[in-house]
């Protein structure tokens, strides 16, 4: 099946197994490793895209359901003036992630960043749920989301 979609700001245009899972396409066929098959349930966050705008498992997506959609990654990520900067928030607050869970906090805080919402404590341990860290403790996750928020680091819509 065709698949037409947008990753990382590059238009695609592939035959893909339409039960082929995200995360796979994404690692193996176009090579792109930050997104990691995990818990393959979709809730350690290791394997987290945005996809149309919206945090979402890689493992848990088909790729028909990727038709049309528009798709970031980790590695799209770091290409954004702000991941600079909120990766030297998560710096002064030693929260470097590791390889593991680095798609996850990321994604999830550049959501956050992106939206509306207020940086509260709340919001923040709401947005990050959904990401299985054990390299370092939620509460200097949160301290380095704060940090890049009063930076003034926001996301552009």
């Amino acid at each position: 099946m065709r698949i037409v979609f947008t990753l990382n700001g590059e238009a695609l245009d592939l035959e893909l197994d339409p039960s082929d899972l995200m995360v796979d396409v994404i690692r193996i066929r176009l090579g792109l490793t930050g997104a990691r098959p995990g818990c393959l349930q979709g809730q350690c966050g290791s394997c987290t895209l945005l996809f149309n705008g919206k945090l979402a498992p890689g493992c848990m997506i088909p790729a028909f359901r990727a038709y049309g959609a528009d798709i970031l990654t980790i590695e799209g990520l770091r290409k954004l003036p702000e991941f600079g900067a909120i990766e030297r928030a998560f710096e002064r607050a030693r929260a470097k992630p590791c390889r593991f869970c680095e798609a996850g906090t990321y994604l999830s805080t550049y959501a956050l960043l992106r939206s509306s919402e207020e940086t509260t404590d709340e919001a923040i341990r709401q947005t990050l749920s959904g990401v299985w860290c054990r390299c370092t403790t939620h509460e200097r996750l949160v301290r380095g989301i704060k940090y890049a928020a009063a930076q003034g680091v926001r996301s552009r819509t």
